[in-house]
């Protein structure tokens, strides 16, 4: 049995229920306008059988209405879809930060960034155009028949032949042509892109191997192909849309009007003439309206495909009060078929430092991600200070445990404003201890995104120093220190958690700095079982 696609996605639909009501409104308002204009051309007509000031004066008043009730649905529409679309932005943000790290990886910054800014755009164009669309398509035309029934009877319907044809090729034949050949012609662009990068950030290495008038084929090659394409796309898609633009122009409808009542009375003529403009005119808006609905319902499942992504699982509890110890057990993470982590358990006590070494692949960062809540595993259990890390309140999870990846990412701003972010309130003189802890030195103005790789990466270690949580985990974070820089920074890790009483986990492939660990934990491939040692 068919299914009918519903015209929003139902995660969307949710969001918009709120402002159903007030648009249904905007759009009364929007059909009562052009209900209005109808009547103005009505008097007009009145006017050329019974000159005189009534039909005139009707005539001005119902097109002020018109042009009032207009701008007031307009006006309403816009608005009641300025509170939809803050609704929306804060649900798309708030599920992006809610994604268990896994599936955040399926939405990189370009994704991200497209779903909060174009998408949530294409909805706001599509529900705030919609009440305005509803007027053009359904109320407008079909009055404008049935005065055109009343006034010249059933021959005058012959002057809406052209925009019934153009309006069924919007409709039915030209939106698949154009996406057919949309989606062609945008491969062949993103063809065009790819070689044009690969010719002009390899170019030295081109020269060096002789390759570069291979490069340069594979653009022409691309160009030739998007040519080709783009006149396909004008001989398929736009002369047909031109050709069909071109059957609801007035004149179109001027001439079969025109043949239609010439011989008839000078009322009947002009109510041929107008009301059959009244209809074509705002069919001229139909492929528009339509690129509105196609660009929003396209959006509205993208959108609704994230807010159907599970969020991290939370509960009310706040953070540990004392020390963060971890306790993990029977811990069993599968991805893409495969088990990563098998029934693994984990002791990591508070005022030391334990290390977790393995070789990769093994299985060390899903593990951290797991201790610190934002990888769910498949079972097992996590604690931390005795409270299951599920159970933790979105606000309290990051203050009870703190995990720095490995990549050392810094916003664009100061060093001191990233740090702020960790430490609000601290002073300067706290930032630059912090700083000196993680083996930077560096002033809290310096710009954070001019950093080279291992200043980024200390940048970020420096919040293991200024975090109140009692429990903080750090991926690699002597991977792109010296020697020498990383002994300085492992005894501070010493310190802070022998002194603060911080429970330190850590993951290192330095054996080195895995012996003097107070614990290790030894990850092996899935097949293998770990083994743990104390020290």
């Amino acid at each position: 049995m068919a299914t009918t696609t519903p015209l929003l996605d139902p995660a969307v639909l949710r969001l918009l229920r709120p402002s159903l009501p007030t648009l249904a409104v905007a759009a009364a308002g929007t059909t009562l306008s052009g209900l209005f204009g109808l009547a103005a051309m009505w008097q007009i007509v009145r006017m050329i059988d019974t000159p005189g000031p009534a039909p005139v004066g009707w005539a001005s008043g119902a097109s002020l209405c018109g042009a009032l009730l207009a701008a007031g649905a307009s006006w309403l529409a816009h608005a009641v879809e300025g509170r939809f679309e803050a609704r929306v932005r804060r649900e798309v943000a708030g599920r992006l930060l809610r994604l268990p790290t896994a599936r955040l990886a399926a939405y990189p910054t370009d994704h991200s960034r497209r779903l909060v800014s174009e998408d949530v755009a294409a909805l706001h164009h599509m529900i705030a155009h919609l009440p305005a669309e509803a007027a053009t398509l359904v109320a407008v035309p079909v009055c404008s028949v049935i005065l055109m029934l009343t006034l010249a009877g059933p021959a005058s319907l012959l002057a809406l032949i052209p925009g019934a044809l153009a309006g069924a090729a919007y409709l039915m034949w030209i939106p698949g042509l154009s996406a057919k050949h949309g989606a062609e012609r945008g491969r062949v662009m993103g063809e065009i892109t790819t070689a044009v990068d690969d010719y002009a950030r390899g170019i030295h290495v081109f020269r060096s191997y002789g390759s570069a008038d291979g490069a340069l084929a594979d653009y022409t090659d691309a160009t030739r192909r998007f040519t080709s394409g783009m006149l396909a796309w004008v001989r398929r898609v736009a002369t047909p849309a031109a050709v069909a633009i071109g059957l609801l122009q007035a004149v179109s409808s001027y001439a079969i009007a025109y043949a239609v009542g010439s011989a008839r009375e000078s009322a009947v003529l002009a109510a041929i003439l107008l009301l059959g403009l009244a209809l074509v005119t705002p069919a001229l808006r139909l492929g528009h309206g339509l690129d509105y609905v196609t660009a929003g319902r396209n959006a509205a499942s993208r959108i609704g495909a994230l807010l159907a992504e599970p969020a991290l699982p939370h509960g009310d509890a706040n953070a540990v009060d004392g020390p963060g110890d971890i306790l993990a057990d029977g811990i069993v993470v599968s991805a893409e078929g495969r088990t990563i982590l098998d029934g693994l358990a984990l002791t990591a006590p508070a005022s030391a430092v334990t290390a977790i070494t393995g070789p990769s692949g093994a299985g060390k960062s899903t593990l951290l991600r797991v201790l610190a809540g934002l990888q769910p595993p498949v079972s097992g259990i996590v604690r931390v200070g005795g409270t299951d890390v599920s159970a933790f309140s979105e606000e309290a999870r990051p203050e009870a445990v703190l995990l720095i990846p490995q990549s050392g990412d810094v916003l664009p701003a100061s060093i001191r404003e990233n740090l702020r972010l960790t430490a609000p309130d601290a002073d300067d003189a706290t930032l630059t201890a912090a700083l000196a802890r993680a083996q930077l030195d560096l002033p809290l103005d310096t710009d954070a995104a001019l950093l080279s790789g291992g200043e980024r990466q200390r940048v970020a270690l420096t919040r293991a120093f200024l975090a109140q949580t009692g429990a903080i985990l750090l991926d690699e974070p002597t991977s792109a220190l010296g020697d020498a820089t990383a002994t300085r920074f492992w005894d501070e890790l010493e310190e802070l958690a022998r002194a603060d009483g911080k429970t330190v986990v850590a993951v290192t492939h330095d054996p080195r700095l895995a012996l003097r660990a107070d614990h290790v934990l030894r990850l092996a491939p899935a097949a293998a079982p770990a083994e743990g040692d104390d020290r």
